[in-house]
Formats: C-alpha cells, sequence, structure tokens
C-alpha cells in the first residue's frame, strides 16, 4: 500500500474530518447530559489526552527521529478539549467562528512559515510529522460538528439520543467500542505496526 497516492490520503482526510466532527457533537451531547460539570470533565479529557500525546511524541521520537509526531490527532483534542468549553458559551456565534478560521486557511497560511508555532499550521520547509492535524484549520471541523448539533437540537432532530430500546449484539459493541475508544485508539497503531513488521519479515508484505 502506497499510501502517499491521492486516494488513501482522501480516504485519511474523510475519516478524520468525521471523527473530528462526531466529537464535536459529542460535546453538545455531553453539555446535556452533565450541564455546568462538562467544562470539569473535558478539561480532565485534555490532562490525560495531553500526557498520552507527549509520551507518543518521545515514543516516535526515540524510534522514528525523523517522523516523530509533533502534533497529532491526541495532541490536536487535548488543546481543542481545553478550548472547546470557551468557544460553547457563543452557541450560534461559533458559526462566523468557523467562517473566519477557513478564511485564516485560506488566505494566511500559504505566506507564514514558523519553526515554533507548527501547531497553527505555520510550517516550514523542512517541517514532516508522521501524524499531523494542527489546531487550525482542524478546529473549525469541531466547531461546525458542534454547530450541526445545536441546529439539529433547535429542530428536534437529536431526539433519537433520548430514546430508550433494548439493545442488539451490533449496537452493544458500539457502545463498548465508544466507551473505551481511547483505548482502542492506543493499541490500534502499534498492533498495525507489528503485523506490518511480522509480514515485512515472513516475505507476505
Amino acid at each position: 500500500l502506497n499510501f502517499s497516492e491521492i486516494f488513501w490520503y482522501i480516504l485519511g482526510k474523510i475519516a478524520a474530518i468525521g471523527f473530528i466532527s462526531i466529537a464535536g457533537m459529542s460535546f453538545f451531547l455531553a453539555g446535556q447530559k452533565y450541564g455546568k460539570k462538562v467544562k470539569e470533565k473535558y478539561w480532565k479529557y485534555s490532562i490525560v489526552l495531553a500526557l498520552l500525546s507527549g509520551v507518543i511524541s518521545l515514543g516516535t521520537y526515540i524510534f522514528f527521529p525523523e517522523e516523530y509526531i509533533r502534533f497529532g490527532i491526541l495532541h490536536f483534542f487535548a488543546l481543542s478539549f481545553f478550548l472547546l468549553p470557551f468557544f460553547a458559551r457563543f452557541r450560534y456565534w461559533n458559526i462566523l467562528f468557523w467562517c473566519l478560521i477557513v478564511i485564516y486557511g485560506i488566505f494566511f497560511i500559504p505566506v507564514i512559515e514558523s519553526q515554533y508555532f507548527y501547531w497553527l499550521w505555520f510550517l516550514y520547509p523542512w517541517f514532516f510529522s508522521a501524524d499531523y492535524y494542527p489546531i487550525f484549520p482542524y478546529f473549525w471541523v469541531l466547531l461546525l460538528g458542534y454547530s450541526s448539533a445545536l441546529i439539529l437540537e433547535r429542530f428536534h432532530k437529536l431526539d433519537i439520543f433520548q430514546k430508550k430500546w433494548e439493545e442488539n449484539m451490533l449496537e452493544k459493541f458500539l457502545r463498548i467500542a465508544g466507551k473505551n475508544s481511547l483505548l482502542i485508539y492506543l493499541l490500534h497503531q502499534p498492533i498495525i505496526i507489528a503485523v506490518l513488521f511480522l509480514g515485512i519479515s515472513v516475505g507476505i508484505f
């Protein structure tokens, strides 16, 4: 598999955008469930993710120093979950912030370079990271998910999440996977890498 091919690149970005937008909608649903306590819960998530992302950066730097992960998806969520409670106060005004971030990405990113602010998408020519999701422009995807949940709630389209019914096997599996998504994420990459290395060593790949 050549993951630099356009098909795999687009597929990966579609998956990431879906992942991030669902996280924005989940924050809205969590706010309905926990009320004002949701801020503290997400700040705790932010601290946990920051520690884990630091471990990932250190580990990849040791084993893959030329392409270690500097601001991957966990780094992104660590900072985004800290910021999101502040933005949630503005509710529908987040649609305006969403538009401003898009404009920021179109007109400012291509002309600014920085060695220290790559987490804002200011890059330098030799920058490379094996996993890279800067706070801009992807924070707009999170805001888009949150704003979409606000609009759906206004038109009573989120009522399905309030209904109770007997779970089938698939729904039970998805619920368990959802509650353990961080653990699954942390385990899936070393498992995939181990399988690839094993496959290469025995000549399968």
